[in-house]
């Protein structure tokens, strides 16, 4: 399977005509420490998930003849593993297949999601944590998307807003955003945004490059972007459940779906993120992109090259 399928499709139909909503600010005071604890019966990958209220996600229990790469003694069925140094997909081809028990029909897993870890640590008891965080989820994304697309973090920009189709309705606290970097980016996006779309007709995708120039132009004013739809500011997380940040600090999750891009998922999820706190999930059409295999596995990009993988300890 391929991501690219599903970017094309929302990206100039369902991200168009979503519905409008709008989340009013609140303080850290306001916001509940999640309530639950590392579950060692799950994956890392399942833990993360549900610190996020994302539901839909089941891990898999290897059976006899599956197989995982391991690398450097990081195993993928406790937690992190190397993707960039394994050259491949980290799956056996005895696991393709899988995808389908893997996802709850109709949940937050079918779709692409970003994950963002904030540092909370330091605001103040009446700090606007719903904006901040939002931000600085968006903050997160636009140092990976620039280092992965080789431009300078200073051509990119971002905004927050109400409404899917009006990008001019910005808010601190708004449902959607956008990521764009600016003209000095223009040739090396114009390369990209070709590739995107090779691809997606490659893909048997209904897209006209008519309808990808006004998309690139009404969202990331004719360069390179991405956009976001549904952010949430779920609780406050600590080591407690996420045992592998820092036990003196407390962090508040962001989440977003995301799709609309003229840049390929395939190429993103092969680039290393360089940012702490950033995870990206893959549904089943994107599980390992770019990779030798067609495994349709769900599975998190995480930071500095490391994958974490829905499989039972």
């Amino acid at each position: 399977m391929n991501v690219l399928k599903t970017t094309a499709a929302l990206t100039l139909a369902g991200l168009l005509t979503a519905c409008s909503s709008t989340s009013g600010p609140k303080t850290v005071a306001e916001f509940n420490k999640y309530s639950g604890s590392f579950e060692e019966h799950r994956s890392y990958a399942l833990n993360l998930m549900e610190a996020a209220n994302l539901g839909g996600a089941k891990d898999a229990r290897l059976k006899d003849g599956d197989s995982v790469i391991d690398l450097d003694e990081s195993n993928a069925s406790f937690g992190f593993v190397d993707s960039l140094a394994s050259g491949g997909s980290l799956l056996s081809a005895s696991l393709t297949g899988l995808a389908g028990g893997l996802l709850t029909p109709d949940s937050d897993a079918k779709y692409n999601q970003v994950i963002a870890l904030i540092d909370i640590t330091n605001l103040s008891e009446g700090d606007d944590i719903d904006a901040i965080a939002r931000t600085q989820m968006l903050d997160k994304f636009g140092e990976f998307f620039s280092d992965a697309i080789g431009v300078s973090k200073s051509a990119v920009s971002y905004a927050i807003y109400n409404k899917a189709s009006d990008p001019s309705s910005e808010s601190k606290n708004g449902r959607y955003a956008s990521v764009w970097t600016d003209s000095t980016t223009a040739s090396k996006c114009d390369e990209l945004s070709s590739s995107y779309y090779d691809e997606a007709l490659n893909y048997g995708t209904s897209i006209t490059q008519a309808a990808l120039s006004d998309y690139e132009s009404r969202f990331f004013s004719g360069n390179c972007g991405m956009r976001f739809f549904g952010i949430q500011v779920e609780e406050i997380v600590t080591s407690d459940k996420l045992p592998w940040l820092d036990t003196k600090k407390k962090y508040v999750i962001v989440t977003a779906k995301f799709n609309g891009s003229n840049v390929s998922l395939n190429y993103l999820s092969r680039q290393e993120i360089p940012v702490n706190g950033l995870y990206l999930y893959y549904t089943t059409n994107g599980a390992n992109t770019g990779k030798a295999k067609d495994t349709g596995y769900p599975y998190i990009q995480a930071p500095h090259g490391k994958e974490m993988y829905f499989i039972k300890p």
